[in-house]
């Protein structure tokens, strides 16, 4: 089966000196998109992508948005490269900030949340902290990457977090003890994203993007590499489409390629920017991913229909 996408371009005016969108998200009722970048926080009326409006963080980059699971917060993760990494969580409803988690020395690269109230934060300092929204010194590290750490997800188990860094290496933990439980080391080039597959039957699946140009399948409970495939270009970011058997990538050439996991080749490949691609998400619910990149870059690409 192959899936037509149709590209249906933003309404944003581009310039060449905007800086990239380098973070994208839903929010939690689905009728807005956000983005991050060097500008701030910018928000789009979903799906015609207009801007809303805008407002400041404290820090100069955003790398990394995500909303709670209750979508009552998002954290923003970024900083100011080799001085300071910052967590800022704001309350979603007033955008007004509730606090900072800045246990970082470096850019906070990606964050993601453990439960509704505990953060997981990856930056350049090599470290990855948990810290707890409201609460003063909750900070707990997990240290064994000797390299920067660029991306983290976490198991629907809710226990075993898996990440990936500068040192090319993809590590398994143990969220409640710390505990590094294995690394897995074929990559041959910074990682870049790291996805979870969504539910289905066996072990669970997690992609890993690097800048060795592949995308390598691991079940990390076991150890395991599955398969890999290697790209045109670095793929950037990552999503997983429904059903699991298929992923997309945002690259460096400013392609989105559709990926068949199982066959192991591209089904798909779209020219989306001039520039790099360095975001990408999916809606749940109308087919369509959206993807962000260099000038300051917002479109969308919606699924058409599947053809034999």
């Amino acid at each position: 089966m192959r899936i037509l996408f149709t590209v249906l371009l933003s309404t944003i005016e581009v310039f060449a000196a905007d800086p990239p969108i380098t973070s994208l998200a839903f929010t939690p009722d689905q009728q807005s998109v956000i983005a991050g970048s060097q500008d701030g926080i910018a928000v789009f009326s979903w799906p015609n992508l207009k801007l809303e409006r805008r407002f400041d963080v404290d820090m100069l980059n955003v790398h990394s948005l995500s909303f709670s699971d209750n979508g009552e917060y998002l954290a923003i993760g970024g900083g100011n490269p080799a001085e300071t990494g910052i967590v800022e969580v704001l309350h979603w409803t007033d955008q007004k900030s509730i606090g900072q988690l800045s246990h970082h020395e470096d850019s906070v690269l990606d964050v993601i949340w453990l439960d509704g109230k505990r953060v997981l934060s990856a930056s350049l300092d090599r470290g990855i902290s948990a810290g707890e929204v409201k609460v003063v010194d909750s900070k707990s590290e997990f240290l064994g990457h000797s390299k920067g750490v660029t991306a983290i997800c976490i198991l629907n188990d809710k226990r075993t977090l898996i990440s990936g860094g500068v040192d090319q290496s993809v590590r398994v933990w143990d969220v409640y003890t710390g505990k590094l439980v294995r690394s897995l080391n074929q990559h041959t080039g910074p990682i870049n994203d790291i996805a979870r597959r969504p539910l289905g039957n066996g072990l669970p699946i997690v992609a890993s993007a690097a800048s060795d140009r592949t995308i390598r399948f691991w079940q990390p409970t076991i150890g395991r590499m599955l398969r890999y495939i290697r790209l045109d270009s670095p793929p950037q970011s990552l999503v997983w489409l429904p059903g699991g058997e298929r992923i997309a990538a945002a690259c460096a050439d400013g392609f989105v390629r559709i990926i068949d996991t199982i066959d192991l080749e591209v089904i798909e490949s779209f020219a989306c920017i001039d520039g790099w691609a360095y975001a990408i998400i999916y809606h749940p619910d109308d087919r369509t991913m959206v993807v962000g990149g260099s000038n300051g870059t917002v479109l969308s690409l919606r699924a058409e229909t599947f053809v034999p």
